[in-house]
């Protein structure tokens, strides 16, 4: 589709280098932020997801190195992944791990949009979603955030909206919300979206070292037209 296409800039920021840490020490920094995994999800599971069995000693043993090697950085992707072996599929309701490619059909922008409700855990409420196309083929997005009618344009049928989360980045300030989306990404095109208040993004940062951005800041994504 060309994904690419819809992309700005792309960061290629190194974060600072805190040492080692082990997947345990870093889970329980992560707790203290008010990261969880949902029940179901293990260390076991992280460390094989995504690969069949006979893959696993290989995986385990690669998967480990790299997130202690990087501490919080890999991590912090799981928090917003999903499988059907975890009961209620999500790995936690914190945040959203995400690339572009993951839209391949209508239904998943009203899935993504629903998603960014729940990490704002009720602050943001987006209902009375559904998906429309014009006569010249362009999707829209029709929905209501915290009881307010919206119709956001898309792109054509069969392509990418990589504008979409620059929409969504306009929203904290017009709704006055007390927290504000966030953006992380490791310098490629996967990334990870989340939600905080000022004080919670500022320790955030200082526990984990990562350099999380506020949605609307830098040039990831297009802006809408």
């Amino acid at each position: 589709m060309g994904i690419l296409s819809f992309f700005g800039f792309r960061s290629t920021k190194s974060e600072p280098k805190v040492g080692t840490l082990s997947y345990e020490q870093q889970i329980e920094i992560f707790k203290t932020l008010g990261y969880e995994f949902a029940d179901g999800v293990t260390k076991e599971l992280i460390l094989t997801e995504g690969y069949a069995e006979p893959m696993w000693n290989q995986i385990r043993r690669e998967r480990l190195k790299r997130i202690e090697e990087k501490p919080f950085s890999h991590l912090y992707f799981y928090y917003g992944w999903g499988n059907p072996k975890v009961p209620g599929f999500y790995f936690s309701d914190e945040c959203i791990w995400y690339d572009l490619e993951f839209i391949d059909s209508p239904d998943k922008y009203i899935w993504l949009m629903k998603r960014m409700g729940v990490i704002t855990k009720g602050e943001i409420r987006y209902t009375d979603i559904s998906i429309e196309v014009d006569d010249e083929n362009y999707e829209w997005i029709k929905f209501k955030v915290n009881g307010i009618d919206k119709k956001w344009k898309l792109q054509k049928v069969g392509y990418i909206s990589g504008s979409l989360f620059k929409r969504f980045s306009y929203l904290p300030s017009e709704l006055n919300t007390k927290g504000k989306y966030t953006y992380y990404d490791e310098g490629g095109q996967q990334f990870v979206i989340d939600y905080a208040t000022e004080s919670e993004q500022k320790e955030f940062i200082e526990k984990t070292g990562l350099q999380r951005e506020w949605l609307d800041e830098g040039n990831h994504f297009i802006e809408p037209k």
